[in-house]
């Protein structure tokens, strides 16, 4: 049962990736496309000191969590074959299917070498790919909280006549960025999708084999699957994360249009405000290959799942012994 729950591990873990890799090869176009508008466009360039420092930092704090989530991948995947060395029948870290049967007998370091190199490879294409998409769902989320600091400061772009035309601007903005939220959604929905349904079975299979190592026979084996399950909940939690704070903010932009001290501008600006505020109630939201919002709540959903069928599979082990 061990063999086979890492087996279907492995398997599951490949296919989600090569599901990734076919859906940025295909979305690849619509990608650039919006990549190019961010760094054409002149809506979303900040401004005040207060807008720079604001999209620095979110910046920044991005960097580290990608840094952690690399580092963490990597030191996973070397912990997975140094776990080799440890263990008393050499196997390879990731088994697969090897053809003449003279090479799985033979010397096993030019089998080892190309498991490692395969296996860093795919970690890497899996690692930028997340990357990619979380960055999709930042920027986004920037760019509303872009808009909700100009809503909050309308007051201070001068007479009525100019507050209607800051206000003209900043509602084509929050149009601009509501189209570029279905762009990227066609991006991200089927990845996230798949790594959804398919990681609630990875982190099943993963605590479940687990529950076969020691810790004291070998460390490194029992440590690697550990960062494993911790990796793979990492890969769901970061795109609900980001997910969510974009439908966070897209909430938030009515509150920031209510305190610019709408009550002191003219008849024509406060009707305006108040038919504004009317469709800012309807949040931003991404759906995964329109079955479900992406959100925290899918997350802990999600792992609730993967513990109920790692309960599910220890029965079915119990009762087979």
């Amino acid at each position: 049962m061990e063999y086979a729950s890492e087996v279907l591990k492995i398997a599951l873990s490949e296919t989600v990736v090569v599901l990734k890799v076919l859906n940025i090869w295909h979305f690849a176009p619509n990608a650039a496309k919006l990549l190019h508008e961010w760094e054409q466009s002149e809506f979303f360039v900040p401004r005040t000191p207060q807008e720079q420092v604001m999209w620095r930092r979110a910046q920044n704090a991005y960097k580290k969590v990608l840094a952690f989530y690399r580092i963490w991948s990597i030191i996973c995947v070397l912990l997975a074959f140094l776990s080799v060395v440890f263990m008393e029948t050499p196997q390879l870290p990731v088994p697969y299917w090897i053809p003449v049967k003279k090479w799985r007998e033979g010397n096993g370091w030019p089998l080892y070498l190309y498991d490692f190199v395969a296996v860093i490879f795919t970690c890497c294409c899996n690692i930028e790919i997340d990357s990619l998409q979380c960055y999709y769902l930042l920027h986004l989320t920037l760019c509303l909280r872009l808009i909700g600091l100009r809503m909050a400061r309308l007051e201070d772009a001068g007479d009525n006549v100019e507050i209607t035309s800051e206000l003209l601007k900043l509602i084509q903005m929050q149009q601009r960025v509501k189209d570029m939220v279905k762009r990227c959604e066609e991006i991200v929905s089927l990845p996230v999708l798949v790594q959804i349904i398919f990681s609630s079975m990875i982190i099943c299979f993963t605590a479940y084999y687990l529950q076969s190592l020691s810790f004291s026979n070998n460390p490194a084996d029992f440590v690697a699957m550990v960062q494993y399950g911790f990796v793979m909940s990492l890969q769901i939690f970061l795109p609900c994360y980001y997910a969510n704070e974009l439908t966070a903010e897209s909430l938030n932009l009515s509150k920031q249009l209510y305190s610019c001290n709408w009550t002191d501008m003219s008849a024509y600006n406060r009707r305006l405000i108040y038919l504004y505020m009317q469709d800012l109630k309807q949040p931003i939201a991404l759906r995964a290959g329109s079955y479900f919002e992406i959100g925290l709540q899918v997350f802990s959903k999600t792992m609730n799942n993967a513990y109920t069928l790692l309960a599910l599979l220890a029965n079915v082990a119990d009762e087979d012994e």
